[in-house]
């Protein structure tokens, strides 16, 4: 009788242990991009991070990740993609075609990073040594811009500039404090916190020879987030060594002349006193504060649909020539105020979706911060930290205007995410 071979099943084409290791290499090596290229490399590799993902996904098999989507998965996806949604349906009413798609885009690659994490786990110590690194790179480089090649402010890759090289200096600095909690879980505890500090201090330095003021705003309200997170399981005399060690560093950074730390804040500081006495000599303070007061004038006029991009341009230039404001405002493309650029450009739907990006991911990260594991405390005040920052970064400055903006939130929210609810 002759044997029927013809229902056997074929060979897996991999062997189950190559591809989990390949799986896990991938997923490494998306977050050593991630921590790479916030400011080191140029911001477009940021791409990769998602496509690397997905890619370590596909090698993945059911049951990997327990049940997803969970009904918080579903609620940061809602959030991220009514942004880019929004940012998109407003554009076409006002008549500005795909224009939009130039800032919603980094949205939807941060929804398919999202369901990356459903077929896919990820070790967190590469996410923790790629923050550290890159912010340590980082410094470095702010120090060579400064101090070797003369620059006024380190400004890193172009599009980048000081205002987002600095601030996004700040966050990477304030997110290697954050991992403390899991770096002192560990066995290796010391060589883990000496990196993590070393990077969080390098932040520091970034943001001072950056002379980006707007993030200096916040650091208040991040102390009290990694406090929350840290402070507490320390006994006092740790805690009186740590806060006096940090008002040596920061006040060491303040009157070192080669930050410009002190300089800068003299500057906002004569600013705001000129303006209030009535000076009409426009500066980056008071051109700031009459951006904002036209803005609000305008969402006044238009407090529904808003105005649109171009039209936005378009007002404030009218404004300037019939001397309702100075001409020079005209000049700006975006109304240095998150929240007033999400309203004036896309009305009250610009402004709600704005508000669901922000309180969504810290309503779900800040339910953990100072409970579970190091692993888990660590992961939910970073998590807290990115909309904190990026809400202080927005008071000054609008942040989410600008795509790399737009993509390095929406992708730390999304993996710090993915990690926090597979420590959980």
């Amino acid at each position: 009788m002759i044997e029927d071979n013809s229902y056997r099943p074929l060979p897996s084409a991999m062997p189950r242990n190559l591809k989990g290791q390949l799986q896990a290499g991938l997923a490494a090596m998306a977050m050593l991009t991630l921590g790479a290229a916030m400011l080191v490399l140029p911001w477009g590799a940021l791409v990769l991070v998602p496509v690397l993902l997905l890619a370590a996904a596909w090698l993945g098999e059911e049951g990997q990740v327990d049940a997803f989507p969970r009904r918080e998965d579903l609620f940061l996806a809602l959030a991220l993609g009514l942004q880019g949604c929004v940012w998109i349906g407003m554009l076409l009413v006002h008549g500005e075609g795909a224009d939009g798609l130039v800032d919603a885009w980094p949205f939807a690659l941060a929804v398919a990073a999202l369901l990356a994490f459903a077929r896919v786990r990820v070790q967190a110590t590469w996410l923790w040594a790629s923050l550290a690194l890159g912010s340590l790179a980082a410094g470095g480089w702010a120090i060579w811009q400064r101090m070797v090649e003369g620059t006024a402010r380190a400004s890193g890759h172009e599009p980048l500039h000081a205002i987002l090289f600095g601030n996004l200096g700040l966050l990477m600095g304030l997110l290697c404090f954050a991992g403390l909690s899991w770096s002192f879980a560990r066995r290796e505890r010391w060589p883990w916190s000496l990196l993590l500090i070393a990077g969080g201090l390098a932040g520091l330095l970034t943001s001072a020879f950056s002379g980006s003021r707007g993030g200096w705003i916040g650091l208040p309200l991040a102390i009290w987030v990694l406090y929350r997170g840290h402070g507490r399981r320390l006994s006092l005399g740790w805690r009186v060594t740590l806060v006096a060690a940090l008002m040596a560093l920061l006040g060491s950074l303040y009157a070192m002349p080669q930050t410009g730390v002190a300089a800068r804040v003299d500057h906002a500081v004569d600013s705001m006193r000129q303006y209030v006495a009535g000076d009409d000599e426009m500066t980056s303070v008071s051109a700031r504060l009459e951006m904002w007061r036209s803005s609000s004038q305008l969402i006044l006029e238009r407090p529904l649909l808003g105005w649109g991009g171009s039209g936005y341009q378009d007002t404030m230039r009218e404004r300037g020539a019939e001397g309702v404001q100075d001409p020079a405002l005209g000049r700006y493309w975006h109304a240095h105020n998150d929240i007033l650029d999400a309203w004036v450009k896309r009305g009250f739907p610009g402004l709600l979706a704005l508000l669901a990006l922000y309180f969504t991911p810290l309503w779900l990260f800040a339910r953990g911060v100072g409970a579970g594991s190091g692993e888990q405390r660590a992961l939910a005040v970073a998590g807290t930290l990115v909309p904190v920052a990026f809400i202080d970064f927005g008071l000054t400055y609008s942040f989410l205007a600008y795509p790399v903006g737009g993509l390095v939130y929406a992708l730390l929210i999304i993996v710090l995410w993915g990690l926090y609810r597979q420590a959980r």
